[in-house]
């Protein structure tokens, strides 16, 4: 109270000054407590890239001290790819495959759009949206089944809603789901 007093008795120029003093004295506050943040959030970036570093340089040295083996020219890895003459017939089989995995889960697909990835030589990426409805259920095993298969293909995106429409009641909204799944494959073709 005796501060507040104090300032009613300064003219009106010495209590502007008191207030652009106290105003100052805030931002210093303010830009302290942001550097302050800033170096903290640094400071655990620093220390999150340093155990992943420790982590790959001690499976680094778990993998020579294990002898394990690098892939040679001799290793098959053709199967791991989509085979096709054209980037077309790699295509369809990859549109096959896809297909065939969410029939055998049960999903009922709605659409299957290819995603352009521009054109390439050698390993080409391919991407497909797959448009399905069905379970959680049915979308776990197709899920498990094209990540576990060979082609090797990646799920790369996965968009899940309820397929009833909005503000009607669904009493298990697992059993009827609408879902759009972004699958990846690469293919490879030897170059003349």
């Amino acid at each position: 109270m005796t501060l507040l007093s104090a300032t009613r008795e300064l003219s009106a120029d010495a209590r502007r000054g008191v207030a652009v003093l106290a105003v100052v004295l805030l931002a210093l506050v303010v830009a302290a407590y942001l550097l302050l943040a800033w170096h903290s959030a640094a400071a655990d970036r620093l220390r999150q890239a340093e155990a992943e570093h420790d982590m790959v340089v001690a499976r680094t040295a778990k993998a020579a001290s294990d002898g394990t083996t690098r892939l040679t020219a001799a290793d098959e890895v053709a199967p791991m790819f989509l085979d096709g003459a054209t980037p077309g017939l790699a295509f369809a089989k990859f549109q096959s495959i896809a297909g065939d995995a969410a029939t055998a889960a049960g999903l009922e697909v709605k659409r299957m759009q290819p995603v352009d990835t521009g054109d390439g030589e050698g390993a080409l990426p391919y991407r497909l949206n797959v448009d399905a409805e069905g379970s959680i259920e049915q979308l776990r095993n197709f899920l498990a089944d094209v990540e576990s298969r060979l082609p090797v293909m990646f799920v790369t995106g996965l968009e899940i809603q309820p397929a009833s429409a909005e503000g009607e009641g669904d009493e298990y909204p697992s059993e009827s789901l609408r879902m759009t799944v972004r699958i990846e494959a690469y293919g490879w073709r030897v170059q003349p």
